[in-house]
C-alpha cells in the first residue's frame, strides 16, 4: 500500500497560505499513484490558539467540500490530518477521512488535549475512538499528545488495524518523544503506525518541529524526515503484520480482567 505524507509548512492563522501549501503537496504526491495521503495536524489554522478570536472564520466547510473534490478527482484516499472546526460552543479539533470516490468515511475530534498552552482552553475533547477500511484496511487514528496515552492507541487499534495515522503539530525541542512512543505504540500494537507532523513556514512561529516517521509492527524505522517540507512516499507491506503475530498475537494475550484499576 503506497502512503505518501505531507510534511507542510503552517503559518498561525495563514489560511490561505497553509491551503496553498497543503494541496501543493497532495498533488505532489499524486506522482507516485498513492493509496492514502496522509495530512498534519490543524493544518487549516495552525497549532496556535494563543491567536484564535471569535471572529475567526477557519473556512472548514470550504476546505472539506475542496478536500472531497480531490480525493474524487484523483480516485485516492485521504486521511486529511486535522482541521480547527468552529462548533456551537468553542471549538474542535477534527480529522475527516474520505475514500476514493470523495465520501467522507468519519471523523474524529482529538480527545486528549495538550496540557501546556491554550488547547484545553480553547478546544471541547472528543469523546469516542474512529474506526474506518480503506481499500478493505482496518485503520485507526489518534491525534498528535495523544500517542502519549497506551490505552487510548490500544482502543484505537483494538487488535485489527494495521495502520495507526497520526497527524501532529508536535514541538521540535520534543521530536525525540515523538519517534520514541510512535516505535512503541508500533511494537505493542503490531500495526504500521504513521505519524505526519507540520514544520516551520516561512519567518513564523513553527506549528511543529517536523521529524515525521512511520514504523513498522516489529518496531522496524520505514521513514523518518528532517525539519524541512516535505513529501514523501512509502510502501508499507501490510503481510508484515500477520508474519509478526504468527510468533505471537499480543493483543490476544492481554488479560483485561487484571486492568480494572487502569479506569480508576
Amino acid at each position: 500500500m503506497k502512503v505518501p505524507i505531507v510534511q507542510a509548512g503552517i503559518g498561525p492563522m495563514t489560511l490561505s497560505e497553509n491551503r496553498e501549501v497543503i494541496f501543493k503537496g497532495m498533488e505532489e504526491a499524486m506522482k507516485s499513484e498513492p493509496d492514502i495521503i496522509v495530512l498534519p495536524e490543524m493544518w487549516n489554522s495552525g497549532f496556535f490558539p494563543e491567536k484564535f478570536t471569535d471572529d475567526d472564520d477557519y473556512k472548514e466547510e470550504e476546505l472539506q467540500e475542496a478536500l472531497s473534490r480531490f480525493a474524487r478527482h484523483h480516485q485516492v484516499n485521504l486521511v486529511a490530518g486535522s482541521m480547527t472546526v468552529r462548533e456551537k460552543v468553542g471549538r474542535a479539533n477534527r480529522s475527516f477521512i474520505y475514500d476514493r470516490k470523495g465520501a467522507l468515511l468519519g471523523t474524529y475530534d482529538k480527545s486528549h488535549l495538550f496540557p501546556v498552552g491554550e488547547e484545553k482552553n480553547f478546544f471541547t475533547p472528543g469523546d469516542h475512538n474512529l474506526s474506518f477500511s480503506l481499500d478493505g484496511i482496518d485503520c485507526g487514528i489518534v491525534t498528535c499528545f495523544e500517542l502519549r496515552m497506551p490505552e487510548w492507541v490500544r482502543l484505537a487499534v483494538s487488535g485489527k488495524a494495521k495502520i495507526l495515522f497520526v497527524p501532529a503539530a508536535w514541538g521540535l525541542s520534543r521530536v525525540p518523544h515523538l519517534h520514541l512512543f510512535a516505535k512503541a505504540r508500533a511494537v505493542e500494537n503490531q500495526c504500521f503506525v504513521v505519524v505526519v507532523n507540520c514544520t516551520k513556514m516561512g519567518d513564523y512561529h513553527a506549528m511543529g518541529g517536523g521529524g515525521s516517521c512511520i514504523y513498522g509492527p516489529a518496531g522496524e524505522e520505514i521513514l523518518m524526515t528532517g525539519t524541512e517540507e516535505a513529501v514523501k512516499t512509502v510502501n508499507l507491506n501490510l503481510e508484515q503484520i500477520e508474519e509478526e503475530k504468527a510468533f505471537f498475537d499480543l493483543y490476544k494475550e492481554r488479560r483485561p480482567e487484571l486492568y480494572e484499576g487502569l479506569v480508576q
